[in-house]
């Protein structure tokens, strides 16, 4: 019954107005309403943050009001305005934290961004292969066919990644141009390409797995000094891809698995300004009902705070870190890494002011005046820019 009246509370939830927003009650530092940003209905982030509205309006009486958004910039245009306090995003709010790919725009640029919680090791990422090419690792790929879908940056900087891994470029392989990810599994399918990126969590990738040609997951392991090594070579394309080991998902199992790749997904982000006795509540909020929230939408355990990864690439509010100290799992080293983390985010803020004074128009001259800016700004102050290529 409980678990019946959590599930009306998020339906509840959805229905209310903008107009609904008040101030916090006397009982707790959580808004009676909070909007967030999110992922597309049916998608597992827009089920994450519904499942939790539930929960926090019958344990709480507060809301979450979520604005479902299209694609990586609608979700975070409302946090950039202020209409959202919250957005439940991909890999794209690192982008933004970096101003690169479509943040790179002088009506964008790197941005405030501070995590809250996310979701972690509940996908992973890498390269697929038709199982009829025999292709089991990553330094096999030269002269495949491998999977280039337009405008999709982030599962294209995996197979970056990935060649990485392998030692190879895309100069090494023949790249196949799709439109997007149904497209590329034709293209699978149908012959006219080899090896795709995406998630083997995607029910999509079952329609390989099932068809004649099969499927099969480069194995990217990380143990031998060997392994280590590519996995620093893939992490120097994009800094936030982690090793993983993986035992769901189309042609993965328990008794098959796969050594590949992942990060968080979706990530609870919100900007530097938010109330932290706000952040404190809702981190605590989350933590204290993980039990219950984690049976209520799919990927909702990975909200665990055992599975927080605290050196990540993005700098944790102050909020959410209160918390986390006073629960034992916050130590000096997570700090030293915050602090350089929120210096980082410092140098990428002065120097793109310095970029729109001197480039204020945008266009391509802008996005790779920027690019060369930003990587000599970081560099000199002791950072990986990251994202070789």
């Amino acid at each position: 019954m409980r678990f019946l009246r959590y599930r009306l509370a998020a339906v509840l939830a959805l229905a209310l107005p903008l107009s609904a927003l008040a101030q916090p009650s006397e009982e707790s530092a959580l808004p009676r309403v909070m909007v967030w940003t999110a992922y597309g209905t049916g998608a597992a982030g827009y089920a994450q943050a519904a499942a939790l509205g539930g929960l926090l309006k019958f344990e709480e009486g507060s809301n979450i009001r979520i604005l479902p958004g299209r694609n990586d910039v609608s979700r975070m245009i409302p946090l950039k305005t202020g209409r959202a306090g919250y957005c439940l995003c991909g890999i794209a709010s690192y982008f933004g934290q970096e101003g690169i790919f479509l943040f790179n725009k002088p009506d964008w640029g790197p941005q405030p961004i501070r995590m809250v919680l996310a979701s972690q090791g509940t996908q992973s990422f890498g390269l697929a292969a038709a199982a009829d090419t025999d292709l089991q690792h990553p330094s096999e790929l030269k002269g495949q066919k491998v999977v280039f879908i337009r405008g999709a940056d982030s599962i294209n900087m995996i197979t970056a990644a990935v060649l990485a891994y392998g030692g190879l470029t895309w100069d090494d392989v023949r790249r196949v141009d799709t439109s997007g990810t149904n497209e590329a599994i034709e293209a699978i399918i149908n012959g006219h390409a080899d090896v795709m990126p995406m998630s083997t969590r995607t029910p999509l990738m079952e329609r390989i797995a099932a068809s004649p040609r099969g499927i099969n997951w480069l194995d990217m392991p990380n143990e031998t000094p060997e392994e280590k090594a590519a996995w620093e070579r893939a992490k120097n394309v994009i800094p936030y891809y982690l090793p993983q080991f993986e035992t769901r998902g189309a042609g993965v199992s328990e008794e098959n698995p796969w050594h590949g790749g992942g990060y968080a997904l979706p990530i609870l982000v919100t900007n530097a300004d938010r109330d932290a006795d706000e952040i404190y509540a809702l981190t605590r909020f989350v933590d204290e009902h993980y039990d219950n929230f984690k049976t209520l939408a799919p990927g909702a355990e990975g909200y665990e705070l055992s599975r927080q990864v605290f050196d990540w690439v993005m700098p944790y509010h102050e909020g959410a870190v209160r918390y986390f100290r006073e629960q034992g799992v916050w130590s000096d080293a997570y700090e030293a890494h915050n602090q350089r983390l929120l210096q980082r985010q410092q140098i990428l803020q002065d120097a793109w002011q310095a970029q729109l004074a001197e480039l204020p128009a945008g266009g391509e001259l802008f996005q790779r005046s920027w690019m060369t800016r930003r990587s000599e700004a970081l560099t000199q102050a002791g950072f990986d820019p990251g994202f070789s290529r």
